[in-house]
Order: structure tokens, then sequence, then C-alpha cells
């Protein structure tokens, strides 16, 4: 029952359309005849093959090929005759209603020009856009606003034998607001599958509130589900969607997407879900935020909220790949203000650490806010003043809480010959300062403490290119960078033992390292016929670290005593053509003779709709061999086998020696309707979701808030 409402709810702008060319022709009026063979009054013309006027009834008669033009519609017949003094049109004989492409085509149609009143009969709407064909058997105009068709059908299959169709008894359509309906039948071929008594739906060309298309699933922890969303107007630049989910093993759950557009491109959601879980026996949800607020062109403010109830919704509820595994969800609201030369940030950070016992000891910033003062020249000299500063709030429940300030002004000096030699030196000062209170059972301790850290460092890059021209073939040039650069860091060492620690930047890292790599640009110059197209075809980028002696932060490889040179890093993007690209990222420990990390992929899209991609991620620790994570990951998208799509996505788990989770999924698509169902196979959680739709008719509702 819920399915066909659906589908009665989504006619809503098609019938608009045809509702609204019926009736601005119904509002033609004829009233002069022309003696050069047209019939013209304020806003109508008519032209036809014969044109006669009878003086003692008043009446006008047109005969071959007529034609009336009214207000951007054309309407065709065979025959039409209007009379002055009773203000009737009447137009029989192929008759044919058109505007833009929308075209209704009808037996007989008649006008009361004095009343307004009007009938079309055998009318059949043809709406090219959604490949919709709606008849009616009579439609009437009552008045401006109102119009009753009687015995109506719908459908986006080809005529005359369509595999689908609604048919109604009678409508009564309200132009400025609903339209009703009796005995609404729902057909496959001429099997009537579905009946509802009554409905009510909109038909003027705004959005308006409806049901949407339930959506059927099975999962191992859920049970059999039905979902059933509900589409809600609010203004027509707010709409809300609400979902009413039962669950055979878990209960009934409520979820809702409210949406908003404000001025100035300001925009956001807000959703939620909720549901008293019968299994675990408690109340269970998510809240779900997203907001954009647009001051002006220089100040904004940014929202993104995601919190649940319990650390165990997200696996027991989310289908969506990768979510059900999510450690931790990060909820954050930042505001910007930006000038000529500075910029002003504050953000506040909640963590849920889904893999902790208690979220109770996770660190929380609350808020920080800082102050960036963009590099500018320092009056006519190549010197530039840059500036870095935070001053955060740490706060947790229980452990240690407190401020940090963080501040790093830093002058550069930019030289260089342009062309061959591009160089930099900078210095700075980093100055940290605490203000920290250790929590204990017994007793509470605040003390202040700060550190300064000089920090100074120089960069040397130049350019080597090359244009070779190329014969035959679309490729006409290639266009070959070499950027060879060297960096060197120092910072002196200190001890920072006694400082709280909240995150990395409370360590200052005692450096003496040069950097040193070599960057790889190759593009191209494709033409064919007359057009002329400049793509990329690889980037290639190996960069190595040199440690005189100091630390690095680098997780993959530790510096020791003995072990100076960092990984040895490349970075590579190569596109194949237009289609197909290539990204290769990994590192080699040059100490262990192996590969610390590895990212591999390739992805690949063609004109038909078929594509697919690989991605394979690697890294391990040096130090720490037990650390390692290794794993795979594939989708598959094909429409080769027609009228078939084939989809198939999949992580298989190196180190934990098995498959994370695949998904499956079908497509049938027939030239008016479709069948979607998807399997994930989920270890001791699988799932089976299934949709249908008609197509022109079926659109998609807002994202759910648990997919």
């Amino acid at each position: 029952m819920g399915f066909e409402v659906r589908i009665t709810v989504l006619i809503k702008s098609k019938i608009s359309n045809l509702i609204i060319l019926i009736c601005l022709t119904l509002l033609s009026s004829i009233s002069a005849y022309a003696e050069d063979g047209n019939t013209l009054t304020e806003d109508v013309i008519i032209k036809a093959d014969d044109m006669f006027q009878n003086q003692a009834d008043e009446t006008v008669i047109a005969t071959g090929n007529v034609i009336i033009i009214h207000s951007g519609i054309t309407m065709t017949a065979n025959k039409a005759t209007y009379n002055r003094k009773t203000g009737m049109l009447t137009a029989t004989g192929k008759l044919t209603i058109s505007k833009g492409e929308e075209t209704l085509r009808g037996e007989t149609a008649t006008l009361d020009i004095q009343n307004g009143r009007g009938e079309i009969n055998n009318g059949t709407l043809f709406i090219p856009q959604s490949n919709a064909t709606i008849t009616s058997k009579k439609i009437i105009r009552e008045d401006p606003l109102h119009l009753i068709m009687s015995e109506n059908e719908l459908t986006t299959c080809e005529l005359p034998d369509p595999s689908w169709k609604f048919s109604a008894e009678k409508l009564n359509v309200n132009l400025l607001g609903y339209a009703t309906g009796k005995n609404i039948i729902f057909y496959v071929k001429d099997v009537p599958v579905l009946y509802l008594p009554w409905i009510a739906f909109p038909v003027v060309k705004d959005k308006k509130s409806g049901l949407l298309p339930p959506r059927l699933g099975y999962a191992g922890s859920r049970g059999f589900q039905l979902d059933i969303p509900l589409y809600l107007v609010i203004a027509p630049n707010q709409d809300i969607t609400i979902d009413f989910d039962f669950l055979t093993k878990r209960g009934m759950g409520l979820g809702a997407n409210y949406r908003y557009i404000r001025k100035r491109g300001s925009e956001g959601t807000v959703g939620g879900y909720i549901i008293y879980d019968a299994l675990a026996g408690k109340w269970r949800g998510q809240f779900v935020e997203n907001h954009k607020e647009i001051f002006s062109s220089d100040m904004n403010l940014r929202s993104a909220i995601n919190i649940t109830s319990d650390r165990s919704f997200i696996s027991d509820y989310s289908l969506k790949i990768g979510d059900y595994n999510r450690q931790s969800d990060v909820s954050t609201v930042n505001f910007l203000k930006t000038w000529q030369n500075y910029a002003f940030t504050s953000n506040v950070r909640y963590t849920q650490n889904y893999y902790s016992t208690s979220n109770s000891s996770t660190l929380q910033t609350m808020p920080d806010m800082g102050l960036a003062a963009v590099r500018q020249q320092i009056f006519a000299t190549p010197l530039y003043f840059d500036l870095d500063a935070v001053a955060t709030n740490f706060y947790r429940e229980s452990g240690t809480t407190g401020q940090r300030l963080d501040t790093f002004p830093r002058l550069t000096l930019i030289t260089g010959k342009p062309g061959y030699l591009n160089f930099s030196a900078y210095a700075g000062l980093h100055m940290l300062g605490y203000n920290t209170t250790k929590n204990s059972p017994t007793n509470t301790v605040n003390q202040n403490d700060g550190i300064m850290q000089p920090e100074t460092g120089a960069k040397a890059s130049t350019s080597l290119s090359k244009v070779y021209e190329l014969a035959g073939g679309n490729l006409k040039k290639l266009h070959h960078e070499i950027v060879p650069e060297i960096s060197y860091r120092y910072a002196p060492d200190r001890d920072q033992s006694r400082l709280p620690f909240y995150d990395y930047n409370d360590r200052l890292l005692y450096q003496n390292v040069i950097y040193y790599g070599l960057t790889s640009h190759l593009g191209g110059k494709f033409q064919s016929n007359d057009t002329v197209e400049y793509r990329n075809l690889s980037r290639i980028r190996l960069t190595q670290g040199y440690s005189f002696n100091g630390t690095r932060r680098d997780l993959l490889s530790l510096v020791e005593t003995n072990r100076p040179m960092s990984d040895i890093m490349l970075e590579t993007e190569t596109w194949f053509n237009s289609r197909t690209s290539l990204t290769f990222n990994a590192r080699y420990n040059v100490y262990d003779n192996r590969i610390s990390s590895a990212s591999p992929g390739i992805e690949y899209s063609d004109p038909d709709g078929n594509t697919a991609a690989v991605n394979y991620s690697m890294s391990r620790n040096s130090l720490i061999p037990a650390n390692q994570i290794e794993y795979i990951q594939a989708r598959l998208s094909t429409k080769m086998f027609k009228p078939w799509t084939f989809g198939y996505l999949t992580r298989y788990s190196f180190d934990k020696g098995g498959f994370l989770e695949t998904v499956y999924s079908t497509e049938y698509r027939h030239q008016c309707w479709s069948i979607i169902a998807a399997f994930h196979d989920r270890a001791g959680n699988p799932s089976f979701t299934f949709s249908f739709n008609l197509m022109g008719l079926s659109t998609s509702s807002p994202t759910p808030v648990i997919q």
C-alpha cells in the first residue's frame, strides 16, 4: 500500500504540466475576423485553409489545417467553430495541444468564454522528459481553479501494451493545491496488483509533500526491514524527510533529515535516528548536523556534528562499507574571519572514541583560537613576515586538562634568479606556554610552564624543461619538466619531559635534517581535427631525508643512532588516457631493505558506464613489525550485459586473514521499470536490500542518516 502511494505522489510534477497546459488552452478566446485569412483577437491567432463567418448568428468556422496560437500554446485541429454571441469555442478532428516538448492529443475540445467552463474528450498527454503518457476520458474545467478528470491512466512504458500503469476513476483537481482521487489501481500488464480507495497528491509545479518509495531489506542483526519515508515541504527553501523504519529484531525506528537553504549561499542539514532497541533493551540513536553560514565574503561559520548514543551503534545499524568498523566520530564547529593579510579561526572539536571502553578520558578541544598572518613583504626588501598562533583549551572528564599557547613568528628571505634558481631561507621562534591542571582522586595540582625553541631552514630549487615535437597520431607535443630541490631544517635540542603531552604539537623536534628530492612533470598536447586538448600524463616525485643528528616525526621509520637516513619516498600519478589513471605511493627502508608502505591504485571508466578500480594499501613499523596493516579494495560495475547492471565491492585484509566486507549488487532495467538488489556479506551480520523503481516517476529522497 505504501509503495503505491509513493508512485502516485511522484506524479505531481508531470500532472502539473498537463493541468497548466489544459488550463491555459481553455482560457483562449476568439472575438474578431480578419480578411487576410486569419482570425485575430488580443491574445489569439487562428489560421486555417478556409474560414467562414455567419453574420446572422455571429459564428466563425475554420476548416482544414486549423492552427490556434495563444500564450506560447499551439492547438491544431481539422475544424474549429467560435460563436461570438454565446462565447463557445469548439475544436474537433485530430486535435493536438502543445507547449514546448509536451503534447496533448484529443478528439474534441470545447470552451465557454463567458464563464470559463471547458471540456476535452479522450485526451492523451505525452511528456518526453520522463517518457510519461497520461490519458483521460474527459477533462472538465469547472472554473479557473478546479478541474475534474475522469477515467485516467498513467504510464512511462510504450503504448499500446504497457508493462505497468496506474488508473484513477476520478480526479478532483485544485490548481493551487492538491488533486484527490478515488479507486486508484496499479496494474502489471493488465493484472491489477495494488488498490487504494482514495489518494491525494500535489498538482502545482512547486515541490509538495508526499510519500517516497519504501526500502525492503534483511540483515542478520536487524532482521527484516521495511523503511517508509515521508517527504514534507516546509517552505520553498526547507524540507524534511521522516523515515518510519520497521525492524523485526530491533523494533520500530524513527529517522528525520531536515534540509534548508539560506541567503548568501548558507545551507545545512539536521538529521537523526532513534529507536528503542528491543534486542539491547534500551534507547539508541544518532544525531547528524552539517551547516555552512556565510556572513560575508570574508567571514563564515561551519559545523559538522556526528554523535551516537553508544559505541556499537554504527556497527549494528550501518550498511555503508567501511562505516561499521569506524574507530571514532569527530564533531567540529569552525569560525573563520579573514582580512587582507590576516585570518582568525576558532574551533571546537569533540571526539567519540569507539575503541575505548569509556569516553571520559578522550581529549576534547573546547575551543582553540588561532591568528595567522599570511606571508607579507617588509617594505621593499626581500624579507617577508608570517605568523601562526593558536591558543587551545583541552578538556576531558578524567585526566590532565589545561590550556596551551603555541606561537611561531617567522622571517623569510626570498631571492634567486628567475628561471634558473629559486631560493628561500627562514628563521623563526617556537614559543609554547601551558597552564595545566592535573586531577587525581586525592588532590588537584595546577602549574604553569613553557619552552622556547628557535628553528631555521632553507630551500633551493630549479626547473629544467623541454618540449618535444611529435609526428603522427593525436599526440602532437610532449612537455617534460624536471624540478630538483634541496632543503635544510635545524632546531636545537630542548628538554621537554616536564611539559604535558596532549598531542604531537607539544613536542618540538630536535632537528638537523637535510631533505633532497626530484619531481618530474610530463604533459601532452592532443589534437583531433580542430579540437586541441592539453592533458597531464604523469607526475613522479622522489624524496629522502638525512639526519645529521636530531629526530624526525616519522612513525614508519623512526630515527635511530645508526640510521640517519629516512625512507625513500615515491609519489606517482599516471594518466594513460582520459578514462584510466594509476597512482602509486611507496616508502622504502634503506636499512631493512624492504618496503615500509605501499598504496598503488588504478581506476577505469568508459562512456558506456563501465567502471573498475583496485586499491592496495600496506604499511608497517620498522621497529614494531607486528604493527602492520595490509588490505586491498576492489570495485567493479558493468553494463555490458544489458539490460542488467552488475556491481561488486570488496575489502580483504591480509593482516587479519579474511574479507572485511563484500557487496554484490544487480539492477535489471526495463524500458519503464527497474529492480535493484544488493547483498552485503559482512562477517556476523549479512544483509540484503531490495527496491523497485518505475522509470520517470521515482526520484531519490534526501540521504538518510543511516545508510
